[in-house]
Formats: C-alpha cells, structure tokens, sequence
C-alpha cells in the first residue's frame, strides 16, 4: 500500500509538472498553439472526450460554437485564462493519473460557468423566462448526446 501511495504521489507529481510546462508553452509558445488550445480539435484530441466531440459535431445549433464558449468564462479575458489554465492543469493531471472520472461531471463551478455562458449568448430570450432554474434543467441534452428540450410531463 506505501509503494502504491507513492508511485501515485509520483505519478502525480509528473503530471503536475507536464501541466505547468503545458501551459507555459500554449500561454508562451507559438501563437498558432495557443489558438489551437481553444480549438475543439485539441480537446477532443483526449480519448475520453471523443464521444462528447462526436455527440457535439453532429447536433443542432451549437455546432459552431467551441467547447471553451460554453465551458469557460467567457465576460472577460483574465478570468478567461485563468481558469483555462487551471481546468487544462487539472485535465492534463486527471489524464495522465488516470483518474479520469467516467462518467465526466460538470463541477459546480462548471455548472455556474456554463449557465453563465448561455445567459450571455441568449441575452435576449432568458430576459422573459424565469431566471432561478439553470438551462440545463429543461435544454439538458442541447449541446451533447442530441438536441432539444426534455419532456418534462
């Protein structure tokens, strides 16, 4: 049990540093890398995202939009890198450990982020709904695995 803990204290520590150096290279490196970090192409590129990509590439709407439109601040530009570097250091590390979650779960804050983001991009129609359930409460399968509102009969 020791050598497990400690191989997995290791393991850890590997993928920390693999997403700190990460993220130093998108932030500092080409500028066509910190593009394509914002691309849906790089987050798919994760085995564990590809059926979220494929759900996503073959729906209604939101196929235009990219993950981080949806997935990460989006008002203003520095809480929008922050919290890109903090989700990508806590994906590369949950990635290389191994302790992907399966399935994947929206955290709280995502939660709050994502129903932000589609606040701010359907201004217009949400000023007449009630605003104290989330989206996602009747438009649960609008962006992955189909399209639509949920029957709620």
């Amino acid at each position: 049990m020791v050598g497990y803990a400690r191989r997995n204290r290791r393991g850890l520590a590997v993928a920390g540093s693999l997403g700190v150096v990460l993220a130093l290279v998108v932030l500092f490196g080409p500028p066509r890398l910190f593009e394509y970090s914002e691309s849906p192409g790089f987050c798919a590129a994760c085995h564990v995202m590809k059926e979220h990509y494929e759900s996503w590439t073959h729906m209604g709407s939101h196929r235009s939009k990219r993950c981080i439109d949806c997935h990460l601040p989006n008002r203003h530009w520095a809480p929008h890198l922050l919290w890109k570097g903090i989700d990508g250091a806590k994906d590369v590390l949950s990635f290389f450990s191994g302790l992907v979650p399966d399935p994947i779960v929206l955290s709280a804050r995502g939660r709050r982020t994502a129903q932000d983001n589609c606040v701010r991009c359907h201004e217009g129609m949400v000023s007449r709904i009630d605003g104290s359930r989330p989206c996602s409460n009747c438009h649960r399968r609008a962006t992955h695995k189909g399209a639509g509102l949920i029957d709620t009969r």
